[in-house]
């Protein structure tokens, strides 16, 4: 019933708490050759933080994943938006991590963001149809609430999480990103719809089948490879979902 408990409050706090504006069938369709500005920035290296029964028994502790985060994250999404029949433009020296909110939501529908103004300019110049911006996200990994005030524990970088109660452990991989994509020519922020929402909503996932490692503060590479798997699964998954939402629209 715990874990139950757990899973629901999970994925509330992590859908929030707004709901997006209404918008017509397949929106933020793009015409296939239409240029996509691509902007990948994910924090190296993985970490593992475990909260057990008490304080003393909770740390961290990071590890190498067997690739590179950003390299790896750039690569799935340009491949699969390449296969999709965009032509991919990597953003950088204007397009810095604070364009994430080129379309913004004002009296129940979606505007370009003035404060973004300068940015939209440069990227329509370039004639990008859409921009695609994935970056390591400060994620919720847990959120007890039994009895007296709620306990939240939060993960900077991609990489395992475990909670521990007396003599039970369980493993989460957790995705510690977060993916924006915004259409420019009709603004709109795609990834407030289905299916990218549900997507990112449910990122955390519980490895169920995980077997205690040797040393459980210091794994090996092969113990830890089920959580690298587990996140190169994630990685990949949304980037194809983001060339397919690129090409037929959101709901």
């Amino acid at each position: 019933m715990l874990n139950r408990i757990f899973a629901i409050i999970c994925l509330l706090i992590l859908a929030g708490c707004t709901t997006a504006p209404a918008i017509s069938p397949n929106s933020g369709k793009i015409a296939k050759g239409s240029k996509v500005g691509l902007l990948v920035y994910m924090p190296a290296p993985a970490q593992h933080m475990h909260v057990g029964t008490t304080v003393f028994n909770n740390f961290s502790t990071p590890y190498q994943f067997p690739w590179n985060p950003t390299v790896r994250t750039y690569e799935a999404f340009q491949s699969d938006l390449e296969k999709a029949g965009f032509q991919v433009v990597r953003l950088t020296s204007y397009a810095t991590t604070s364009v994430n909110a080129l379309a913004i939501e004002k009296d129940g529908r979606w505007i370009a963001n003035p404060r973004q103004e300068w940015s939209a300019k440069k990227l329509k110049e370039e004639q990008i149809s859409a921009v695609v911006v994935v970056e390591g996200k400060r994620t919720l990994t847990r959120m007890e609430c039994t009895g007296g005030p709620c306990a939240e524990s939060y993960m900077e970088n991609s990489g395992l999480f475990t909670r521990g109660m007396f003599t039970s452990t369980r493993y989460f991989a957790v995705p510690a990103m977060e993916l924006k994509i915004f259409t420019l020519n009709n603004p709109l922020e795609i990834t407030a719809y289905e299916p990218l929402k549900t997507i990112q909503r449910t990122r955390v996932r519980q490895l169920n089948d995980f077997a205690d490692p040797r040393d459980f503060k210091r794994l090996t590479t092969t113990e830890f490879s089920p959580v690298a798997a587990s996140i190169d699964s994630y990685i990949k998954s949304i980037s194809r979902s983001t060339a397919q939402s690129l090409v037929a629209g959101v709901n």
